[in-house]
């Protein structure tokens, strides 16, 4: 219940009234009109996950998954968050696991931390598809929740 309240007055904060998750305790927000970060409540687990597709599984070559498992090792080059692949969608994912005891203004932090991760890991992704080579190192404040769309 308490995650419903959070999200309601995170949404009301961004100019989205009634913002509620659905059935499965989810709710998918589009940022900045590309970036699409899935919130999901685990009351079990008492944990908040945010999620992000950045890039797309099929076809990566050795060096960069071996650049993705270093980047992910402890959160190093992510901060804090953690990158899997999606099987099934075949896509990269960007994730980080909150305790869901979290206050409105950690839950506004989160987010724009994590966006700003996911801007970077895109922007890197999408260099090493096209092969610029190795992108910079992530920074922590690159994006911010200035846009924001809404999926049902």
């Amino acid at each position: 219940m308490e995650w419903t309240m959070t999200l309601e007055r995170f949404g009301s904060s961004i100019g989205i009234d009634n913002l509620a998750p659905d059935a499965d305790s989810s709710c998918s927000l589009l940022f900045d009109s590309q970036h699409e970060v899935t919130f999901t409540h685990d009351e079990e687990d008492h944990a908040l996950l945010m999620y992000c597709e950045i890039g797309s599984a099929s076809g990566l070559g050795k060096e960069t998954c071996l650049m993705l498992l270093k980047a992910s090792l402890l959160g190093a080059e992510t901060g804090g968050a953690a990158l899997a692949i999606h099987d099934k969608l075949e896509k990269i994912v960007l994730w980080k696991r909150y305790d869901d005891t979290i206050t409105d203004d950690e839950l506004k932090e989160a987010v724009n931390g994590f966006l700003a991760q996911v801007t970077v890991w895109k922007k890197r992704l999408n260099e090493l598809e096209n092969g610029d080579g190795a992108a910079e190192a992530p920074v922590d404040s690159v994006s911010t929740m200035n846009n924001f769309g809404m999926f049902v």
